[in-house]
């Protein structure tokens, strides 16, 4: 038996061991971005909810780096010649507690162990906390000895960070261009903010609300996801002239003037419960490079957003922005003002509509016929991609199936474009495979097609 497994073992190495080290090493590479380190065992009398990632297999399957150099002694050479895959990491620290001091230092060990094999190289630290510990923390004192490493920083939990060692006093955090700072049960303040004022190659924050009185570097950020819970605060926008990338998330108010960020190219907006914060957000902005705009509700919210046709098309006139992609979820708008609106979006190369339970009446055959390549409307005339969630039961599949046959190969002549990517979903109802058989056939021809139902879902490659 041992000697069969010992068999098996070298016959599934052996196409590894034809591969060239720089193969390898790509291989490794790609396999080493989540490095799981958790403290165990996890004290489930101050934390009943276990900690974040439940463990089914043994520990070293969460560190793949370990594993790797574990293996053979090449693989071992190759894993200790190449620091970067031991600088990605994610930890999830236990709450405070009479940590056994045998368990902790093999957690410490191994964190070490990590820190000392990638060398020189930034760091992508993921960091999850648990508790509103305070005061020295040997995990969190290791890291900290490594800031000037830090490239990117993740960070969940509701340590108060100015108090976290001297975190505060450092510096500068030379390469750090990426901070995700997320509070727990407590919203991140703003002198946790503030222990990153100084880092000059700062491009991306993600946080829980803006905090226009923080010392961050603003001016220098190009993507920004924050919600703002206060009007004053909306003007702090006007601070990131280089802001390209813009996520509002859900419960943002909006200040009573227009703010203009000349620079942005994609713009997303999360709200949850409130039918009119459309109007209210297309009434605020004006984006004239905006390229890419997506409006969804927040996960579990009951409330629809109202769709508001002239404050929509206000924006649209005000920005003068020419878009490419539109995804619109959990909008009650009715087949006539969304041909409107796309009428007013040439542009528009990627369109999805994700519909809820309440407002089925968007996707009728009459916005399918306007869609159609002979229209002559000529809607969306530069369209490659299409998405649709279809809620509901009634829906016309023949004059869709028509309609997306006469995008794959249209007259010239019309101007319109090879549609290229189709993904259609039905929430309450089948999906009929003979009727389909039509977008089988175009996915053979090469257009990616997607159709699902509530029990069955098909995506045909055949050949």
């Amino acid at each position: 038996m041992a000697h069969e497994s010992s068999t098996e073992l070298e016959s599934l190495l052996s196409p590894f061991e034809e591969a060239p080290n720089e193969i390898l090493y790509l291989i490794f590479e790609l396999s080493c971005i989540d490095n799981l380190l958790q403290e165990y065992p996890w004290p489930s009398e101050t934390d009943p909810e276990g900690p974040p990632t439940k463990l089914s297999l043994p520990v070293i399957a969460y560190l793949p780096a370990l594993s790797i150099s574990a293996v053979c002694t090449r693989w071992r050479s190759l894993a200790l010649a190449s620091p970067r895959l031991w600088s990605q990491f994610r930890l999830e620290i236990a709450p405070k507690r009479e940590r056994r001091s045998d368990i902790q230092s093999r957690f410490i060990s191994t964190l070490k162990l990590y820190l000392d094999r990638s060398a020189d190289s930034p760091l992508l630290i993921d960091l999850e906390t648990r508790g509103q510990e305070e005061g020295e923390n040997p995990a969190f004192d290791l890291l900290l000895a490594h800031t000037f490493r830090w490239k990117t920083f993740n960070y969940t939990g509701d340590y108060a960070l100015r108090n976290c060692g001297d975190l505060f006093l450092r510096p500068s955090f030379h390469i750090l261009d990426q901070l995700v700072l997320r509070g727990c049960d407590v919203a991140i303040q703003r002198s946790d903010l503030d222990c990153f004022r100084h880092s000059p190659k700062l491009r991306t924050v993600r946080t829980d609300c803006l905090e226009a009185s923080s010392a961050l570097p603003w001016t220098q950020l190009t993507s920004l996801e924050a919600r703002v819970d206060r009007e004053e605060d909306i003007t702090l926008l006007s601070q990131c002239p280089c802001l390209t990338v813009l996520k509002l998330p859900n419960g943002s108010v909006f200040g009573p003037s227009n703010t203009s960020l000349a620079s942005l190219e994609s713009f997303t907006f999360v709200s949850v419960n409130a039918h009119d914060r459309l109007k209210e957000m297309f009434s605020s902005f004006t984006f004239p490079s905006l390229k890419e705009l997506i409006i969804y509700p927040e996960e579990g919210s009951y409330v629809n957003l109202i769709w508001s046709p002239d404050a929509f098309s206000t924006f649209i006139s005000r920005s003068s922005c020419v878009l490419t992609t539109l995804s619109l979820g959990g909008v009650t708008i009715s087949d006539l003002d969304l041909i409107a609106a796309l009428r007013l979006l040439p542009s528009l190369a990627n369109f999805s509509i994700h519909g809820s339970l309440n407002n089925p009446a968007t996707i009728t055959t009459h916005f399918i016929s306007s869609m159609h390549s002979s229209s002559a409307a000529h809607l969306l005339p530069n369209l490659r991609s299409l998405s649709i969630k279809f809620p509901g039961i009634s829906f016309d599949d023949v004059a869709f199936i028509d309609m997306v046959s006469s995008r794959w190969i249209s007259d010239p002549a019309t101007g319109i474009a090879c549609l290229r990517s189709l993904v259609l979903h039905f929430r309450d109802r089948e999906v009929d495979e003979q009727v389909y058989e039509p977008l089988w056939h175009l996915d053979r021809m090469g257009m990616q097609v997607i159709v699902s139902g509530q029990y069955l879902s098909s995506q045909r490659k055949q050949t």
